[in-house]
């Protein structure tokens, strides 16, 4: 993980950081990384997949009301031809 690589996943995250800050994140994503090729290295043929042993939590999915089209557009800062209008990313 080098400078050029925190510069570049800052700008594509959108974020300003620091020289300090810049120097904490390449440590933790390095510590990151590593912690990733130890798990790597991990004999796992012989352990059974671990599976939930409750049900699940999740509610059921009933049908509901959805909302109205002015609830749904009240506070879009643009909206054409019933969409959200957003800016054009090439």
């Amino acid at each position: 993980m080098t400078e050029i690589d925190i510069e570049k996943l800052a700008k594509l995250s959108k974020l300003t950081l620091s020289e300090t800050e810049a120097a904490q994140a390449k440590e933790r994503l390095q510590a990151l990384l590593r912690l990733m090729e130890n798990l790597k290295g991990l004999d796992l043929k012989n352990i059974e997949p671990m599976v939930a042993s409750e049900p699940s939590s999740l509610r059921e999915d009933i049908p509901a009301q959805g909302f109205s089209y002015e609830q749904a557009f009240m506070n879009a800062p643009q909206e054409e031809n019933h969409h959200f209008a957003i800016p054009k990313v090439i």
